[in-house]
């Protein structure tokens, strides 16, 4: 188990340093002071959800491992993507989807997907057990009685690229309860470090 947090520590210590602009000076610190990297880019996201087309923008932050306290395996690298309000202010293609409550500005720093790194790509994927703590969702339409679906299955796939840009998919099945039923929600994305 120390092996495989090791090598996963590892690989996302070296997708941070890839993405990173030189020198590294992107860094914020936690509540025990230890310095975390991260950085951020300005994206779009064009695609559908339940049928619906959408193009909008978004952020996108990659930083550090946030915490290594889970049930899922330990996160390489915490993803962070954030376009709009879907749950005080819906619209189609609203969307929150995090590895980690803290994306969103949670203090419980919940550790809410698998994450695997491969060379300069990270790949999130929900965590079903936790979905319904509602931290990451989306919503399909922009009326003030729109279904909020939290990520099931599926996933999302970000490469970040040494020019300073990165490019992604979102292909992700989310669940709004009765009588909302099943949404999917399907995206590129691309973008530049801000």
């Amino acid at each position: 188990m120390r092996t495989r947090v090791i090598t996963s520590t590892l690989a996302g210590a070296a997708l941070i340093a890839a993405a990173l602009p030189s020198p590294a000076t992107a860094s914020t610190a936690d509540r025990s002071g230890t310095a975390r990297a991260s950085v951020g880019y300005n994206v779009v996201i064009a695609g559908t959800v339940s049928g619906r087309s959408f193009r909008r923008s978004a952020t996108l932050v990659l930083r550090s491992t946030v915490t290594r306290v889970t049930t899922n395996g330990v996160n390489p690298v915490d993803v962070c993507l954030k376009s709009g309000f879907p749950g005080g202010a819906p619209q189609v293609g609203a969307i929150w989807y995090g590895s980690n409550s803290a994306c969103f500005r949670s203090t419980a720093a919940l550790d809410m997907t698998y994450v695997r790194t491969n060379g300069n790509t990270a790949t999130v994927s929900p965590d079903s057990r936790i979905s319904a703590s509602g931290s990451n969702n989306f919503t399909a339409t922009g009326s003030l009685t729109s279904c909020i679906y939290f990520p099931t299955e599926g996933g999302a796939s970000y490469t970040f690229h040494n020019d300073g840009t990165v490019s992604g998919r979102i292909s992700i099945r989310g669940f709004g309860g009765y009588p909302c039923g099943y949404s999917t929600y399907n995206a590129t994305l691309s973008g530049r470090r801000g």
